[in-house]
């Protein structure tokens, strides 16, 4: 009657070493947790068919396994084209094997698409952003050049995608580069009340130009309603300023 203890006990002698060995060897511990102690504890009992996981959130197929009488074990996460972030990508043991009730099913868990942030290139010279871009493992797709007061001649002035935020890997640069002031300096006066010939020579001696709309104001004849643009904003030379003037009905 003796030889059944002995048995059991070299049993559970070999089971605590290998727990053990678990914290020594690591990432490998977890192989020897699924398919030696597993097995040992679960020995008896019927096979069971794995459920299958895999294209499931990861909150839903832990209930799935738990309900099942598995242990699940998500340990992974992988960038993944094809699931989006937090659906299961691959289980183990993969889905249909027949296994005993409570072992483990480890499952590996989407992280998304891989993608790789924006460098900011905003107030550099082109040949500092070209070397950076290139560092990062992008290229840059095309310089435009536009008219900007505050960004220096020469500096970049905008970029898309937007500095900082996350894409594609490979995903091409669009540069917009600074040329300078818009020569944008003349603020636009108030005209409206104003007659339309007064307002007319206002503007000429600025040399702008001017489109006229008239509309039927009653007592307003003549008379400059609303102006677009707003009076303040800065105007360039042969810039065009819309005046709205009253008719009578």
């Amino acid at each position: 009657m003796a030889r059944p203890k002995k048995k059991g006990l070299r049993i559970f002698l070999r089971i605590v070493l290998i727990v053990v060995g678990l914290f020594v060897i690591g990432g490998v511990g977890m192989l020897l947790a699924n398919y030696v102690i597993m097995p040992l504890i679960t020995g008896k009992g019927a096979e069971v068919e794995v459920p299958d996981v895999v294209g499931m959130y990861l909150e839903d197929a832990l209930i799935r396994l738990e309900e099942q009488s598995f242990e699940p074990v998500a340990d992974e996460k992988r960038p993944d084209t094809l699931y989006e972030e937090g659906v299961v990508v691959e289980q183990k043991p993969r889905a249909g094997a027949l296994v005993k009730k409570g072992r483990l099913v480890q499952l590996t868990v989407s992280a998304g698409e891989e993608s790789v942030r924006v460098p900011y290139l905003l107030g550099l010279t082109i040949d500092q952003a070209e070397a950076i871009s290139e560092r990062r493992g992008f290229s840059i797709a095309s310089v435009d050049t536009v008219k900007n007061d505050t960004v220096p001649a020469g500096r970049i002035a905008a970029q898309k995608p937007d500095p900082e935020i996350r894409v594609k890997p490979g995903t091409s640069l669009h540069l917009y580069q600074s040329a300078g002031p818009s020569g944008k300096d003349i603020p636009l006066v108030s005209l409206i009340d104003t007659t339309l010939v007064r307002a007319r020579e206002i503007l000429e001696v600025d040399s702008l130009y001017v489109e006229v709309i008239h509309q039927k104001v009653p007592g307003k004849g003549g008379i400059v309603v609303l102006q677009s643009p707003e009076p303040g904003v800065l105007m360039a030379a042969e810039d065009t300023v819309r005046l709205y003037v009253g008719e009578e009905p």
